[in-house]
């Protein structure tokens, strides 16, 4: 796929979206504790984002309007550098090649409008209307989150919840593989979004299935998401 497959496109939007979008806004405007909620909403057929809640455009700032000038690309540029790929191929696979459609939720570190780096969770769900398909993009800033854990580890803290010792051994690129295999993605796939071969997304499937001590890929699901989040 080329990479101007991700750049907006000039194009009247359908009836049935401007309908769509007024819920949404109507959602937002109601004092319901909605108006904090991180949304982007993303047109395939169009190829460019639609709209931003206020708490997006608070949160990335001018940035809002590279986006909707350059699409998913200008998203991508501002990824953490070793999760970009990941960020990107995940995307692109779930978007425009559309090999599993149910919820997509990925956690990356990006910059946002102050440049400040900030540590997300991004949810995103497809939706089939009458003439588009929209990409909804839930958004949450977990940045808390991370800086309490990091303090209880640096002092010595113990995650009961954190499962067996083998965990600790888990590399960072078989904690990525183990969360698309959680996704439902085969080993084929798996080596297509990260670019490695058949033979070492097998390998890495086959070595996450010893270190937990199970006998299948169901059984290594089961038991990696009561220790960790997948």
């Amino acid at each position: 796929m080329k990479r101007n497959d991700f750049a907006p496109s000039k194009g009247r939007s359908p009836f049935g979206t401007h309908i769509f979008l007024s819920k949404i806004l109507d959602i937002l405007d109601r004092e319901d504790g909605t108006k904090g909620l991180i949304l982007a909403v993303y047109q395939l057929e169009e190829k460019r984002f639609l709209h931003f809640s206020k708490a997006f455009k608070k949160m990335v700032g001018s940035k809002s309007k590279k986006l909707i000038e350059k699409g998913w690309d200008f998203w991508f540029s501002n990824v953490a550098c070793n999760e970009s790929l990941m960020v990107t191929n995940r995307v692109r696979h779930f978007i425009f090649e559309g090999i599993f459609r149910k919820p997509m939720a990925l956690k990356y570190h990006i910059y946002d409008g102050n440049a400040n780096m900030i540590f997300i969770r991004h949810e995103m769900v497809l939706y089939n209307l009458e003439d588009c398909t929209l990409a909804i993009n839930y958004l949450f800033n977990i940045s808390g989150k991370e800086r309490i854990e990091r303090v209880l580890k640096t002092t010595n803290g113990f995650d009961l919840n954190n499962g067996p010792d083998q965990i600790d051994s888990i590399s960072p690129r078989e904690k990525e593989v183990l969360t698309l295999i959680a996704g439902g993605y085969s080993s084929k796939q798996i080596a297509d979004m990260l670019y490695i071969s058949n033979h070492t997304a097998i390998s890495h499937r086959k070595n996450l299935i010893e270190k937990f001590r199970v006998r299948n890929t169901a059984q290594l699901i089961k038991n990696a998401s009561q220790v960790m989040e997948l």
